[in-house]
C-alpha cells in the first residue's frame, strides 16, 4: 500500500491529495462567512460547538464500526465524514487544520 497518494495536476506535476483539505477548509469558511442559507455546513455551524461535537463523536464511532467490520471502503467514507465534521468543529472554535498540523509536527520533533 502506498502511504502517500498523489494526483496529477493540470501542468503535469504531482500534488499530495491531502492538500485538498486546505481547499475544503476554505469552502467551509466561505459557507460560514457568507451565511449561505440551505447549506449543511452553515446550519451545522449555527448549531454550535455542542451540536458539531456530537456529530464528530457519531462519525468517529462510525469509523470504528466500519473498521471492526473490516470494510475498507466504508472506513474511507466514514473517515471523510469525520474529517469534514472535525474541520467544521475546528472552525467553530476559531482553530484550523494548521493548528492541528503544528501540534503533530511538534510531537514528531519531540516537543
Amino acid at each position: 500500500m502506498n502511504p502517500k497518494a498523489y494526483i496529477g495536476t493540470a501542468n503535469g506535476g504531482w500534488v499530495d491529495e491531502c492538500q485538498f483539505l486546505n481547499t475544503l477548509e476554505n469552502v467551509i469558511d466561505e459557507r460560514i462567512t457568507s451565511k449561505r442559507q440551505g447549506s449543511y455546513t452553515y446550519s451545522l455551524y449555527t448549531g454550535g460547538v455542542s451540536l458539531i461535537s456530537k456529530k464528530v463523536g457519531e462519525e468517529a464511532v462510525e469509523v470504528a464500526v466500519a473498521a471492526m467490520a473490516g470494510d475498507r471502503d466504508w472506513v474511507i467514507r466514514e473517515s471523510a465524514d469525520l474529517i469534514y465534521h472535525l474541520l467544521v468543529l475546528l472552525r467553530a472554535m476559531g482553530l484550523s487544520l494548521s493548528d492541528v498540523c503544528r501540534e503533530l509536527r511538534r510531537r514528531h520533533e519531540g516537543g
